[in-house]
């Protein structure tokens, strides 16, 4: 049980510091919507990791399949990435300016978080050669309730370290003041196109 534990606290905490596209669209949104936009990315990643949970476990050669088409996810991931620096370079000018926020739905946040992890090849290649071989040990380990055990940690510590992240960069404006969350929130933009221009190399060399 001891390892089970363990497995879930490393995988959580190596998904949640892990610099990704998920990482960098928390800081982002905590940076110019606040605590709850970027929690909302939160629960929109972990709601597409759901999605490819069950699926990885019970039929890992569909990641498999879709592994092999990499360079089409890598492709898609690549514009929904280009998109998203783009939104955050209209955010940094915005807050720079101290202008008034654009009335975007809150829903929009959960979406960036869902489509922002599908979209991301790295994400399918994570399921087929950790997390689904990680599922199958804590399985062998405890049976059912020990890989329910186990996903249960995996997400708390993972989406925990993320919300403490979003928290303590959205109450950073009141010390560091709208510029400087203009200045995060650029860094993101940076982020996002490095981010897209590595995922269309990657997606070409695969």
């Amino acid at each position: 049980m001891g390892e089970i534990i363990w497995l879930g606290v490393l995988l959580g905490v190596g998904a949640a510091l892990s610099v990704g596209p998920i990482f960098v669209t928390i800081v982002q949104e905590a940076a110019t919507r606040g605590f709850q936009a970027s929690f909302r990315v939160i629960l929109g990643s972990a709601t597409a990791d759901l999605v490819l949970l069950l699926p990885a476990l019970a039929f890992s050669w569909i990641i498999a399949q879709v592994a092999a088409a990499s360079l089409w996810v890598g492709l898609f991931g690549a514009l929904c990435l280009s998109y998203f620096a783009i939104e955050a370079l209209r955010d940094a000018r915005r807050l720079w300016h101290a202008e008034m926020a654009a009335a975007t739905p809150l829903s929009w946040s959960f979406w960036k978080g869902v489509v922002g992890n599908l979209a991301n090849p790295l994400t399918w290649t994570f399921w087929l050669a950790t997390g689904t071989p990680t599922m199958l040990r804590t399985y062998e380990l405890g049976g059912a309730m020990g890989l329910i055990l186990f996903t249960v940690i995996w997400f708390v510590v993972a989406s925990g370290l993320e919300a403490l992240i979003a928290l303590a960069i959205s109450r950073s404006g009141n010390v560091i003041g709208p510029r400087g969350q203009a200045v995060f929130t650029s860094v993101s933009s940076i982020m996002f196109f490095a981010l897209a221009g590595m995922l269309v190399m990657q997606s070409v060399i695969l």
